[in-house]
């Protein structure tokens, strides 16, 4: 509709292959061009233009990427198969909210409002996030990411749903720790 409003108006259209698809790292991404009255000739000077701003940008996209993308999205069993995993994200990203809910856990840290099924950050209350974050990782195995002194990121995307409490106990065993010196 917007495309044939005017032959003035230039419509973009911008889709990407993102998280939401699980094509993490691939980049990918679509655009459209649309306008009133536009002739082969002015989609092929849009497309110059795009080309060439893409090479001037980001050098060259990766064709395997776009293939990959491609197929997926033209695959009739896609949308159920994508539907499925973004069931097991959204009940993890469930699992989470509830565990972090527990009183037992807010003298550790403040929950930072998230939305994702991949990860979430807290606020931990007094340790560094970055200590906090070697020594999670060499007495309990577990990896998380320290973004500044205070704040820590966990990645719950890869956990099974039995994994999650565990997770949350040993950050508020390892934040207890530290503080016992």
């Amino acid at each position: 509709s917007l495309a044939q409003a005017h032959e003035n108006l230039l419509a973009v259209k911008l889709d990407g292959a993102t998280k939401e698809m699980f094509t993490w790292a691939l980049r990918v991404g679509f655009i459209t061009y649309g306008i009133k009255g536009g002739t082969p000739a002015l989609y092929q000077a849009l497309e110059a233009k795009t080309g060439g701003a893409i090479r001037a940008s980001l050098s060259n996209v990766t064709r395997p990427g776009q293939v990959a993308v491609l197929r997926a999205l033209r695959h009739p069993e896609f949308r159920a198969q994508q539907a499925a995993k973004v069931a097991i994200l959204r009940e993890r990203a469930m699992e989470v909210r509830r565990v972090l809910a527990d009183p037992a856990y807010h003298d550790c840290w403040q929950v930072y409002p998230f939305n994702s099924g991949y990860f979430m950050c807290l606020r931990i209350i007094g340790v560094d996030a970055e200590a906090l974050r070697v020594h999670l990782l060499s007495e309990h195995g577990l990896g998380t990411i320290a973004l500044s002194d205070t704040d820590l990121r966990v990645a719950f995307s890869c956990l099974e749903l039995e994994q999650i409490a565990d997770v949350f106990a040993r950050i508020a065993q390892g934040v207890r720790q530290l503080r016992a010196g």
